[in-house]
């Protein structure tokens, strides 16, 4: 470089200082993802073993209207119940190991200006979680997991007449999809599960479709706390999609995650969200989201994890370089399909 006199802009050395150590970093805390408000996790002991689903039917069956199966004269013997009990079955799951790890050399560990380490885990933890995300909508996507009348296309609900992005306020296409849904899984349940253990989940294309719908804008212009939280005068998770939190009484959850589908190092980043276009569930996620130990539970898809999300450093002396790890050891289950309802062709 050739000598100069000073000036502005040539007296000093250009360092990371100048900016207050600014780093620009995308990675998102694990607990802001989605899926923590649709799913359920079981610890498990053993990374295999089974888990208790019963039927239900016994419960809610009476064959005749005056209750004759039931009846005991008085001195008469008490009836024999050989036929009173519920079937069940044993269910396997089992749970695989992820790690998704990174390498940093000593020398970039210790020249860097910022927490190299930390912030890579941070990075890896959010891809944990993408993955986790991936593996729960690929259950919950899948026809197949579901009984026929579970899922549906949304102009083929009876009184329908097109997709949710179309529908008015006099023709509440959307309303009714949801309320034929949930009337499904209350049946199939024998009325276990209520309204307000239903997540309504959907993707941010379809969030934006029906938010724009004239039927959502005219029910959150005549319902007071949604008109609030859209208008950002009470806090709400969905606001920047156009949605309140609470849609005809089911809890609305926008599933935002995205995954990237391109090498590292590619011409061009393909980005794209999991939950795709015209996709929407109903879906039972009871309480919080660890599940509680033993007894039952009706959550329509769960997370057995034998491990869960550690974070590692492991420093390697003799190639002097740091490792990092996030280790996940987990079985994604459809645990109680029958809770859940999976539209297709929403908008």
């Amino acid at each position: 470089m050739p000598a100069a006199f000073p000036a502005g802009g040539n007296v000093f050395v250009k360092d990371h200082r100048a900016t207050g150590a600014l780093v620009v970093d995308y990675s998102r805390n694990m607990n802001d993802f989605a899926l923590n408000r649709y799913v359920q996790i079981r610890n498990v002991a053993k990374e295999s073993g089974y888990y208790l689903e019963m039927t239900v039917e016994e419960a809610g069956r009476v064959l005749n209207t005056d209750l004759v199966d039931f009846v005991w004269p008085d001195g008469q013997d008490r009836p024999l119940r050989n036929e009173g009990t519920e079937s069940f079955n044993f269910k396997a799951y089992q749970t695989q190991r992820y790690d998704y790890g990174f390498n940093l050399g000593d020398k970039a560990v210790d020249q860097a200006d910022w927490d190299i380490v930390a912030g890579h885990s941070r990075i890896k933890a959010q891809q944990a979680m993408t993955a986790r995300t991936q593996l729960a909508l690929a259950a919950l996507t899948n026809t197949d997991n579901y009984d026929a009348s579970h899922t549906s296309d949304v102009d083929a609900i009876s009184g329908n007449t097109g997709s949710w992005a179309e529908s008015t306020a006099a023709l509440q296409d959307i309303k009714r999809s949801l309320n034929h849904a949930a009337k499904i899984i209350k049946r199939d349940t024998l009325g276990a599960v209520k309204a307000r253990d239903l997540k309504l989940v959907l993707g941010p294309d379809t969030a934006m479709e029906v938010a724009q719908s004239p039927e959502v804008v005219e029910h959150i212009k005549h319902s007071q706390h949604s008109l609030a939280q859209i208008r950002g005068e009470q806090p709400g998770r969905n606001v920047e999609f156009g949605l309140p939190d609470f849609l005809y009484g089911y809890e609305v959850a926008v599933e935002d995650a995205v995954k990237v589908t391109t090498h590292k190092g590619a011409s061009s980043v393909t980005r794209s969200y999991l939950l795709g276009s015209g996709e929407a569930l109903l879906v039972a996620r009871p309480g919080d989201l660890m599940a509680p130990g033993g007894g039952p539970s009706f959550s329509t898809i769960m997370i057995f994890a034998y491990e869960e999300l550690t974070v590692e450093t492991l420093h390697d002396q003799r190639n002097r370089r740091t490792e990092g790890h996030v280790v996940d050891d987990i079985s994604v289950v459809m645990t109680a399909p029958a809770t859940g309802f999976y539209f297709t062709s929403a908008v």
